[in-house]
């Protein structure tokens, strides 16, 4: 009978924990290192589900010439800024270069826990920024070198796919920055140069451990479908680092950049016509 009522507690104990999962699952594990969060999404509701993932599908279908559009302005504005002979000579490149290299080198020869550390700080750290952003509440971050994870009780693609496209580092850099030139110091224009340094340096944190993790089954890009998420992410990156480099440059603009791009939209569909006329001659009857 002492058993019984030992085995009920046990049961009724387990409950009210079944019951709150039900609303907030958590990840953990490698999963920090692949999009760990939690969040209230349909994963029960199958048909609203699969429904939601062949609507992004679809989407990212439509994102494919959105991206290669921007890849082109992004290639035409660098062509444009790499083609003057002071471009690779000027100490703002090479700060930039500088500081991107030395990331490198930590990547490849020194890579230890402490970075992963930080990888997986930032990575849930910037879902707890778009959790923000979107009207979420966020009421648990956890990091660690083996993993990560957030409770929340919001989720959407811009949350599961953000660690992908925005760095987090970069923005401190420029936060930091520019909170200690308006609170402390006068920068002068040398001094810029360690800013565009670290900026090179938390960039290609960025890049390379995007590139790094989406090679991996990712949850999050899986979540919202790999062509959707590729897609997005891509699109993202090109248009951030577009928009870096026009900072960066005293000829570049966003009017210019965007003019370009409508000019690019313009003319691809008119390319893609053409190249479906030529694909089709060629085919066989």
């Amino acid at each position: 009978m002492a058993t019984k009522r030992k085995q009920a507690k046990k049961k009724n104990r387990r409950s009210k924990p079944l019951q709150r999962r039900s609303q907030k699952r958590k990840v953990r594990g490698i999963a920090a290192f692949t999009g760990s969060y939690t969040e209230n999404f349909p994963l029960f509701d199958l048909q609203r589900f699969t429904s939601l993932k062949t609507a992004k599908f679809f989407i990212g279908i439509l994102l494919i010439p959105l991206c290669w559009i921007s890849l082109e302005c992004f290639l035409l504005l660098f062509h444009a800024e790499a083609s003057r002979p002071s471009f690779w000579r000027s100490p703002e490149v090479i700060a930039f270069g500088l500081g991107a290299a030395f990331w490198l080198v930590l990547f490849f020869g020194l890579r230890s826990r402490f970075l992963m550390w930080l990888y997986v700080a930032g990575h849930e750290l910037t879902h707890a920024i778009f959790v923000l952003l979107c009207k979420g509440r966020v009421t648990k971050v956890h990091i660690s070198a083996e993993g990560g994870h957030i409770l929340t009780n919001r989720n959407n693609f811009l949350i599961s796919l953000s660690p992908y496209f925005f760095p987090f580092y970069s923005a401190i850099v420029i936060l930091v920055w520019a909170v200690l030139e308006w609170l402390f110091f006068d920068f002068q224009h040398h001094h810029l140069l360690w800013l565009y340094g670290l900026i090179g340096l938390t960039w290609t944190f960025h890049i390379s451990f995007t590139i790094y993790m989406i090679r991996h089954e990712q949850p999050d890009v899986l979540q919202n479908g790999k062509l959707f998420s590729f897609a997005l992410i891509t699109l993202m990156n090109v248009l951030l680092i577009a928009a870096m480099m026009i900072v960066a440059s005293p000829r570049a603009t966003f009017r210019g950049f965007a003019q370009s791009f409508v000019a690019n939209t313009e003319s691809f569909v008119h390319r893609f016509a053409e190249s479906c006329r030529e694909l089709w001659s060629i085919l066989p009857m």
